[in-house]
């Protein structure tokens, strides 16, 4: 006899919001506070799914993605069968799609229905009884490789010290803050870390002429790619690769697949960083990294956020082509919406754990969990 599959009962977003000490800068801005959206999912057999959208940027973000997931996501998913995570964010991409064209809101509705999917993906796995990473075809790992992100623009060589000292594999240094403090920083940060992988990212920060002018100094202090030099909506992308001689790495600013082919045909990217809290959800990241177009590039995918989305990212990478994987991207800077949420931490000496239990294999603290909004 078939067994009935179980059906949506409730979509509610859970706005998160914590306190930092000292504010997170980088090139396009800064952050004051820790924002967080979870999406929770719960269905007629009592299982739950939970799931994270990106809310770092603007400060009213998570007000938006509430009333977006509230009124224009939870009433097509009401009633749905809980079957092929994939068939509900397509539902999802096709009936708003064109809202979000018509509202020029595209990261918006991308990333609510990002978060969405996660849920979905949790949900299904703890239907199934298995984690995500083996939904998605993956063999079984321990640990993954973890670089140390969001240094500077502030004291970035103490901070780099003190990433090689707990294990992390790489590290990443903000530029995009002005010509002197870039290259001092530069400077600061190859002395600390002597010879371990530099990444450098400057967030949007650079017209062409600026990135052309910094170019020889990445190259000189060892850079092993630059992340986003130029806005993503500026024409001079398609030069950009003339300029460094490192690879260039982007996509966490690109939403779909098919705009990522796009950058990908036009020899734009070398590395390839969608993230799973903005780009469609796994669905559309690992549909991106594992697709034809996106072959010969580099695979590390994008993460600033909180818990749960971190834990998604981990299943992600863990199921991509290993010979093409970088590392997972691990904000160093204090965040309590990943650490104070979980009950038992993703990170490891410098490494992050792949969780082995059902859905994304995580356990929120309720406790914290209410302190923090939910």
């Amino acid at each position: 006899m078939a067994t009935t599959k179980p059906r949506i009962t409730d979509v509610r977003p859970i706005p998160l919001r914590a306190p930092i000490d000292r504010p997170v800068r980088m090139a396009l801005g800064e952050m004051r506070w820790r924002n967080g959206c979870l999406v929770e999912i719960t269905t007629d057999a009592g299982v739950v799914g939970i799931g994270e959208s990106w809310v770092n940027f603007p400060a009213w973000a998570p007000a938006e993605r509430v009333a977006t997931i509230t009124e224009g996501i939870r009433p097509l998913l009401i009633g749905e069968t809980v079957d092929d995570p994939r068939r509900l964010q397509r539902k999802l991409l096709t009936r708003l799609q064109r809202i979000a064209l018509q509202w020029g809101a595209i990261g918006p509705i991308y990333q609510a229905i990002s978060g969405v999917d996660l849920a979905l993906w949790d949900l299904a796995g703890k239907l199934e009884g298995v984690p995500v990473w083996k939904l998605l075809g993956a063999p079984r790992q321990d640990l993954v490789p973890a670089y140390a992100s969001g240094l500077g623009p502030d004291n970035p060589g103490e901070q780099a010290q003190a990433a090689v000292e707990a294990g992390f594999a790489a590290v990443k240094l903000k530029v995009g803050f002005g010509r002197e403090r870039d290259l001092a920083n530069l400077e600061k940060v190859r002395a600390a870390i002597e010879d371990c992988p530099l990444f450098t990212d400057a967030n949007q920060g650079w017209s062409l002429d600026e990135a052309r002018a910094m170019s020889p100094a990445l190259a000189e202090a060892g850079a092993r790619w630059i992340e986003e030099p130029l806005s993503v909506d500026d024409d001079a992308w398609d030069e950009v690769g003339q300029v460094f001689p490192m690879p260039v790495a982007g996509g966490e600013n690109l939403y779909g697949a098919r705009e990522f082919s796009r950058w990908l045909e036009g020899g734009r990217l070398q590395v390839l960083q969608p993230d799973v809290c903005k780009c469609g959800g796994i669905t559309a990241a690992y549909d991106i990294l594992t697709s034809p177009s996106a072959a010969q590039a580099r695979l590390a995918p994008h993460y600033f956020g909180g818990a749960v989305g971190l834990a998604a990212t981990i299943h992600l990478f863990a199921a991509l082509p290993i010979e093409r994987r970088v590392m997972v991207e691990y904000d160093i800077n204090p965040n309590q919406l990943r650490e104070s949420l979980l009950d038992e931490p993703l990170l490891v000496g410098g490494q992050l754990r792949v969780p082995d239990g059902p859905g994304l294999g995580i356990k929120l603290n309720d406790r914290a969990l209410a302190e923090l909004g939910g």
